[in-house]
């Protein structure tokens, strides 16, 4: 029985639309199609319960209706799901109860109703698929900027063709007084992806805060590098913007960066939202300073903390609350020829303010301020006392994170590190921390060969530190001994030592020279030569030798000032009470000694 051929032209022209157009997967369309032929075969033999399966094979599709062997005596037997034993045998001769026999349909049988049923069924899920796809690639991308061209334009709303979907531009996300034309290329940021019945809708803005937020980190390279950030950002879209900025680095100016040569990069920003006025000013965590600079053009005389007085309504509960989060109302002095430039056209100035900083703002002038009998210096001590206990409290909770964070991270590495093998137990590790461990334990040869050349290297690094502390702990000590000797400020004088027998060490005569001298006396005795002796070549080898190894400049010791001192010192003594000086030494007696035997 042949099965539904899937080489028709209309079917892959179909399956390449779907793919090409609508980014549907191929395999999803197979199976889908699979399923949706199964439940039509269902419906056709009203059978709900009946196991059908369905292949495709050499683009053909094929759908087979599963029996269940029983016996040919059950009770409960159903044709849509069971096969009798004697039927089966007939099909396969090897079939046992409880087997599967599969019967092909001949899908031709089922009626026009229920292959619509099929057809619906694929649509819907289809459907079901693209929604699903969409919510999944745009979920991750709000308040990014993202380019499309627009395909309708609508009274309430504007159809705009992004990346494998259509946003909706709303007519309250628009700049005011801007104009569209169909296939104009516009920029947006995506401000909220949803899904419903109707499938994701992917709703898009050009009158949000982030959209201005988003252009300046396209213009700004300081910005994209992380030098400089945009702290906060008000807007009212089509009259003014407020940004705040902080430089990471103090050689980068902020505003500077933001505004770029000649003013090029907030003009680029200023063309796209149709040249809408943008205020730049530099961030700073003192909330009463960034009310100020938040309320420019107008000048602020003083800011401090709201009370009953300047706002009979606030209540002490109130304050509490607000003081529990960080935000409590705060009042605004300027002059009073100022307050209209403090609060701005249609109050857009005031507005822009409150939405920067997040906090309830009320402006008054000097004159109110005297009418209430509030003493402003006082307020402003208050307050400037305030937000400065606010400020350390904020640096100290971030150096706890800090701390925190380098904990945890400390952690992580002692937890790596312990899953290594170090070949230390932990009882060992813990003796060495409290230095319980005296001997050092050698690593055998053989396995420090085996050894990793990263594990070299480390035990190498190891051993050179300790070979350097070892060094400077000498060093000291020796400093320490130096140190010692140079603080003796009296030389030590010599012990007189006994005197020792006297030994006869004048200067060698040799007979040859006696005999030498006697010939000169008496020119009768005839001249007589001393033989020369076996190691008489060795001695004058030895002097020559001794000779040229005379006492080099360079092998002369260095001696300090002190240690000259102690040396003629005990010279001078040993000469002074040397023998040699003893008048009572008779030195006649000794020459005997040196005459011929």
């Amino acid at each position: 029985m042949s099965g539904i051929n899937l080489k028709n032209k209309n079917f892959i022209d179909g399956m390449r639309l779907f793919e090409e157009d609508r980014k549907v997967d191929p395999e999803f369309i197979i199976e889908t199609l699979k399923e949706a032929i199964a439940k039509t075969y269902q419906k056709h033999i009203d059978a709900p319960e009946a196991m059908v399966r369905v292949t495709i094979e050499k683009n053909e599709m094929h759908v087979y209706h599963q029996l269940i062997v029983v016996d040919d005596e059950t009770e409960t037997f159903d044709e849509t799901l069971d096969i009798l034993y004697s039927e089966a045998v007939k099909i396969n001769p090897d079939v046992k109860v409880g087997d599967i026999i599969e019967e092909e349909v001949d899908f031709k049988e089922i009626g026009r109703t229920s292959i619509n049923v099929a057809k619906q069924m694929l649509k819907q899920r289809i459907k079901e698929y693209e929604k699903q796809r969409v919510y999944d690639e745009y979920k991750d991308k709000e308040f990014d900027l993202i380019s499309g061209i627009i395909k309708t334009i609508e009274e309430k709303f504007i159809l705009v063709d992004i990346k494998n979907t259509i946003g909706i531009l709303l007519k309250s996300e628009q700049i005011p007084g801007e104009t569209y034309r169909e296939g104009q290329s516009i920029r947006c940021v995506i401000k909220e992806v949803s899904k419903n019945s109707k499938g994701s809708q992917v709703v898009l803005s050009r009158a949000d805060a982030m959209f201005v937020k988003r252009l300046f980190e396209k213009e700004v390279p300081e910005i994209a590098q992380g030098l400089v950030e945009i702290k906060a950002i008000a807007r009212d879209a089509g009259e003014r913007t407020k940004m705040a900025v902080y430089s990471k680095n103090d050689d980068v100016d902020a505003i500077g960066a933001c505004i770029g040569p000649r003013g090029t990069r907030v003009q680029a920003v200023i063309g796209e939202i149709k040249g809408e006025k943008v205020d730049v000013f530099e961030w700073n965590d003192d909330i009463g300073e960034l009310v100020k600079n938040a309320l420019a053009p107008a000048e602020v005389k003083a800011c401090f903390y709201a009370n009953q007085l300047t706002d009979p309504d606030l209540t002490e509960e109130a304050i509490a609350e607000a003081e529990k989060y960080n935000k409590r109302p705060l009042v605004v002095v300027v002059d009073d020829d100022k307050l209209s430039v403090a609060i701005g056209k249609r109050g857009k100035n005031a507005k822009l303010a409150v939405k920067l900083t997040n906090r309830k703002i009320d402006i008054k002038t000097q004159t109110e301020i005297e009418e209430l009998g509030i003493d402003v210096n006082n307020e402003v001590v208050h307050f400037k006392a305030d937000q400065i206990r606010i400020i350390k409290e904020r640096e100290q909770k971030k150096f706890l994170e800090l701390q925190e964070e380098a904990a945890r991270r400390k952690a992580e590495f002692e937890e790596e590190l312990a899953a290594q093998d170090t070949g230390f137990d932990e009882t060992t590790i813990e003796e060495m921390d409290e230095g319980k461990v005296d001997e050092v334990v050698e690593i055998p040869t053989d396995n420090l060969a085996k050894a990793t050349v990263e594990e070299q290297k480390e035990v190498k690094e190891v051993e050179e530190t300790v070979e350097e502390t070892v060094e400077e702990t000498v060093e000291e000590e020796v400093k320490e001994e130096v140190k010692e000797e140079v603080k003796v400020e009296e030389p030590i004088k010599p012990k007189k030592q006994p005197r020792k027998p006297l030994t006869p060490k004048t200067e060698y005569k040799s007979k040859f020279e006696e005999f030498a001298d006697a010939s000169r006396k008496e020119e009768s005795k005839p001249e007589t030569k001393r033989r020369k002796k076996k190691d008489d070549e060795d001695r004058r080898v030895r002097a020559e030798d001794l000779e040229k190894k005379e006492y080099d400049e360079k092998f002369k010791p260095i001696y300090s000032e002190e240690e000259l001192e102690e040396i003629e010192a005990a010279e001078a003594y040993e000469e002074e009470n040397s023998w040699i000086n003893d008048d009572d030494i008779d030195f006649d007696e000794y020459e005997d000694y040196y005459e011929e035997d």
